[in-house]
């Protein structure tokens, strides 16, 4: 790992201590329920925040422990995650598209899944979805993720 990496992931690792800390102002995240609704509001909210580079808000949702497995599988932690996210800041934000609505969601007591499959995208020309799964865990009165995971395949 170069000094470079070294100081970018610290730098990352503050700036989640002081993200997590701070009171997380959504309005999505207040007033939540232990309901598939809730679950998809989440949802939305949290792929919106990822397109706009909202890196406070997935902050404020995932658990400092999150980790993802990448369609690509590679995994990433929360502090790769916001760095991704961060890189789309600014950026114009298209359309929700439908196609990935609504989640399939099932809650058992404190903890929660939604998936389902990702719109089409193209990657060397070839068209592939993916499949995707997010793990959500009821904690202090809110859901948070702890856990997501990506599985590409060939759209046909």
């Amino acid at each position: 790992m170069t000094l470079r990496s070294i100081v970018f992931r610290s730098s990352l690792l503050f700036l989640v201590s002081a993200l997590a800390s701070a009171e997380c102002t959504n309005p999505v995240l207040k007033d939540q329920k232990k309901d598939p609704e809730t679950i998809q509001k989440l949802e939305n909210a949290w792929s919106t925040a990822f397109s706009q580079g909202d890196t406070a808000f997935e902050a404020c949702l995932l658990t400092p422990d999150f980790m993802e497995i990448r369609n690509d599988g590679r995994i990433n932690r929360l502090s790769d995650e916001l760095a991704l996210a961060a890189k789309h800041r600014g950026d114009p934000v298209a359309a929700s598209d439908p196609s990935i609505l609504p989640s399939t969601i099932h809650i058992h007591g404190e903890v929660a899944v939604a998936y389902g499959v990702s719109p089409v995208r193209m990657i060397d020309g070839k068209s592939y979805k993916s499949y995707f799964a997010d793990y959500y865990v009821w904690k202090d009165g809110k859901w948070r993720v702890y856990f997501a995971q990506q599985t590409l395949f060939a759209s046909t």
